[in-house]
């Protein structure tokens, strides 16, 4: 006979997908808005961020709480314990994309002191805004219990591999050509990679969502085309040629 959670475990389980939705919002908003400071080199901004991020970190300790919680009180339906378990990992995939927003508004920090290459500007406020429709987008689909979109993000994680590939052998080339922009064009790398590693993250939890659903993982081999450990840097001579 199949299990039926019982009224206090439901009425925990939606108490758990409000926590999840505003550690989700907040996230989202702590990352849009990491990428409109680094944009404006808002120093203020930045400065907000970086100290909004532990309102995250206390969402993500209350949401391992109630898992831990709800997991004591003893057996749940299979689908039912596989989604209380993935608030746990969801919640602290979250937290690592707010630490990773933050990182952004603490270099932003130091770029704005800087003269930045504005097209490696350009190009790294376009993978931001790409990194943040991917967050988006997975939030979403997790709250509908959408396999199809999460299989998309899944699958789409590429693009934003190709992206960073792009802007990481520019930032290069720009090193070479100009030793004066080294620092600045070092920081620009850490922030692409940081937007990169949100696109992870958002796959991270579309392989969640799959296994929710299904109870499996995906069948294929998670789709990757982070080219930069191949890259070498340009030597001057070729620069100047």
């Amino acid at each position: 006979m199949a299990i039926a959670a019982s009224a206090p475990e439901m009425t925990a389980l939606r108490a758990l997908a409000v926590d999840f939705s505003q550690i989700a919002a907040l996230v989202e908003m702590q990352l849009g808005e990491a990428i409109n400071a680094f944009e404006r080199r808002d120093i203020a901004a930045a400065e907000r961020i970086v100290c909004a991020d532990a309102k995250v970190d206390a969402l993500n300790r209350q949401i391992d709480e109630k898992v831990l919680a709800i997991l004591k009180t003893g057996l749940l339906p299979e689908r039912q314990l596989r989604e209380v378990v993935s608030y746990m990992k969801l919640a602290g995939e979250l937290e690592r994309v707010g630490d990773l927003a933050k990182n952004v508004a603490k270099r932003t920090l130091v770029v704005s002191r800087e003269q930045p290459p504005q097209s490696s500007v350009i190009g790294i406020v376009r993978m931001g805004r790409a990194s943040l429709r991917q967050l988006s987008d997975i939030i979403s689909a997790f709250q509908n219990s959408s396999l199809s979109a999460a299989a998309a993000i899944w699958r789409g994680d590429s693009d934003l591999d190709e992206l960073y590939n792009s802007l990481y052998g520019d930032l290069m080339q720009s090193m070479t050509e100009d030793p004066r922009k080294v620092s600045a064009n070092a920081h620009l790398l850490f922030i692409a990679k940081n937007f990169e590693r949100i696109g992870d993250h958002a796959t991270n939890i579309a392989e969640a969502i799959h296994f929710v659903e299904t109870g499996a993982p995906f069948a294929e081999s998670r789709p990757k085309r982070d080219d930069t450990a191949a890259m070498t840097a340009p030597t001057k001579s070729a620069a100047e040629d």
